[in-house]
């Protein structure tokens, strides 16, 4: 018998596959095998909060572009940093004003191990993300997907390649699942018939998800399927990289649909857009969805930012107090979506205010534990008292640059009617996705709290343990805490002074500290509501992070930014498990010519 001749398709800049070929002189009679796969599974990536990068639509000037944290984005991350810093609210406020912005597809691009061509990748909207955040591991699922397995033409049989003989025969339990049955080899050879193509959901993250939901439907149903099944042209408004102001790609039309449903995955709030695309928009084009890091019930974070800014370096980009995050989030719906729902950590209150003793020894006392009546939008949200989200005399930080921004005058009315039609838009949202997942859907999330070493394991600057984290501590809930605060009667406490940051003033003279995170998780979001949509029944849920099930967590555990970037895999494993399962429901391939 004599060898086959096996031609490797290789993808073309209209992102089409073709396999070059040599010829070969008529006495030469071996078989011809072009290596392709003309069916595809389109993989839909949908980005965390401020993951998209935004521009204006008057003028198209770029307002959000996070600055990419590695090697490569280091000089752009200085000059970003530089930039912020020197920006006042009122500019902050401005830049990102919810009706002015839209996603912005020039963004840099890292093809990475993906192997496809630049301006294929900027046509698939790769541009609008977040380079170092997600480029890699995207770029890793379009090259893993693609190599499961491969044919052996001597031996007729099909062997298992890459990541799916690596990995492909461990337990999800090894991984921190709960539960969950290892990927048989029919299941991985069934995955290994489709194409899987990555592309990018960017979104304006600064209007309600519910928008962006309807935003990613229309992106699945008038672009991604008919670029496959209609060969309708897909255009981005982004350089070309050969001096074009534009970028495009298209196949020639098929006989027959190479794509009937798309697989979404998700990163943070990404995961609130896709429930919205789903259990709201009822978008029928989704086979599945894999989450990871969703703050599936919120994260009371998002309240202590808006009272005290965000955290270490990032401040300078996100907020550095909270004139700067009231500023943007009271007019931005997505942002303030994040807040803890009316079921977080099943209702159980999360906003404290504490006696706090200057003993160590000595257990603080709450004297106040709301929400107590399961309404954290009224309770907290909303009311003017002084451990409200935005107190009375913090309402002017809605409207920077305006006589009310330092003090409560007489335009506070408007300012409350605003944020409470915001607030109310909130709530609707919140329970319209509430307990609600598309079938099937997969999730992973970090649950990381105080370090466990293993022997000589470091993850800080060149595998040392310096820039390593101690722990991995969220807030799970916050407290204002301050010795002598007991005395007091929480709704009579009158604060005259609040910094911004965290500490505020009595009338007493005693101070009140925002309280330390100490929740499990993964800096961001906490365990509570990581572990939301296992509770809620999802089709498999894994738990990463020291302590929890599994070998794999004998590792320490991810940040929230950077968890798609987990040198140890768990991210990836999760959500390659979760597509392979999903992609079970494909069988177009299957179906008679027409």
């Amino acid at each position: 018998m004599t060898d086959s001749v096996l031609h490797h398709s290789i993808v073309d800049s209209d992102g089409d596959q073709y396999a070059p070929a040599t010829l070969t002189s008529t006495n030469d009679k071996r078989e011809k095998i072009v290596l392709a796969k003309p069916y595809i599974i389109p993989i839909v990536f949908l980005p965390g909060i401020m993951g998209t990068n935004l521009r204006k639509k008057d003028g198209k000037k770029a307002v959000w572009s996070p600055p990419n944290s590695d090697l490569r984005g280091s000089l752009d991350a200085i000059a970003q940093l530089a930039i912020y810093w020197f920006k006042n609210t009122p500019q902050r406020a401005n830049d990102l004003d919810t009706g002015q912005a839209e996603v912005d597809p020039s963004g840099p691009i890292s093809a990475g191990v993906s192997g496809l061509p630049k301006n294929v990748l900027v046509s698939r909207g790769w541009g609008a993300l977040m380079r170092s955040a997600y480029h890699p591991f995207m770029a890793q699922l379009q090259h893993h997907l693609n190599a499961l397995a491969e044919y052996d033409f001597k031996r007729c049989e099909v062997d298992l390649k890459g990541w799916a003989e690596k990995y492909g025969d461990q337990a999800p339990t090894e991984w921190g699942a709960a539960d969950g049955e290892t990927l048989t080899r029919e299941e991985i050879l069934h995955a290994a018939n489709y194409q899987f193509d990555v592309w990018a959901g960017g979104y304006n993250w600064l209007q309600s998800n519910r928008d962006s939901g309807a935003a990613i439907r229309d992106l699945i149903e008038n672009t991604i399927l008919p670029y496959y099944n209609e060969g309708k042209e897909v255009v981005v408004d982004a350089p070309d990289g050969n001096g074009g102001a534009e970028c495009s790609i298209r196949r020639r039309k098929p006989n027959r649909p190479l794509a009937e449903k798309v697989i979404v995955v998700t990163h943070s709030m990404g995961g609130l857009v896709s429930r919205s695309l789903t259990e709201i928009h009822q978008c029928d084009k989704v086979m599945g969805v894999s989450h990871g890091v969703q703050p599936a019930t919120g994260a009371p974070a998002t309240y202590k930012r808006m009272r005290a800014g965000f955290e270490g370096a990032p401040s300078i980009l996100l907020g550095r107090n909270a004139a700067d995050v009231v500023a943007t989030l009271s007019q931005a719906p997505g942002g303030l979506e994040l807040l803890p729902t009316a079921d977080y950590n099943d209702g159980k209150p999360w906003l404290k205010v504490r006696e706090k003793s200057r003993r160590t020894d000595k257990v603080a006392v709450d004297i106040l534990a709301l929400p107590m009546n399961g309404d954290p939008y009224n309770e907290i949200y909303l009311s003017p008292a002084w451990y409200g989200m935005v107190p009375d005399r913090n309402l002017g930080l809605m409207n920077p640059g305006s006589k009310e921004s330092v003090d409560f005058g007489s335009g506070s009315g408007d300012l409350r009617r605003t944020l409470t039609k915001v607030i109310e838009k909130v709530r609707v949202f919140h329970e319209a996705i509430e307990k609600k997942y598309k079938n099937p859907t997969y999730a992973h999330y970090g649950a990381q709290g105080k370090r466990v070493r293993p022997a000589k394991e470091h993850d800080g600057i060149f595998g040392t343990s310096v820039g390593e984290s101690a722990d991995l501590f969220t807030w799970g809930e916050v407290a204002w805490e301050g010795a002598g605060v007991g005395a007091l009667d929480p709704s009579s406490i009158a604060v005259p002074r609040d910094d911004g940051e965290g500490t505020l003033t009595t009338s007493s003279g005693i101070k009140l500290t925002l309280s330390v995170p100490d929740c499990p998780g993964d800096g961001t979001v906490p365990c509570y509501s990581g572990a939301a949509p296992g509770k809620a029944g999802i089709a498999g849920s894994f738990a990463h992070g020291q302590g929890n099930q599994g070998q794999q967590n004998e590792h320490f555990g991810y940040d929230h930014q950077g968890s798609y970037g987990d040198k140890h895999q768990r991210s990836l494993y999760a959500t390659m498990y979760a597509i392979v399962k999903i992609a079970q429901q494909a069988q177009w391939h299957k179906k008679d010519s027409v």
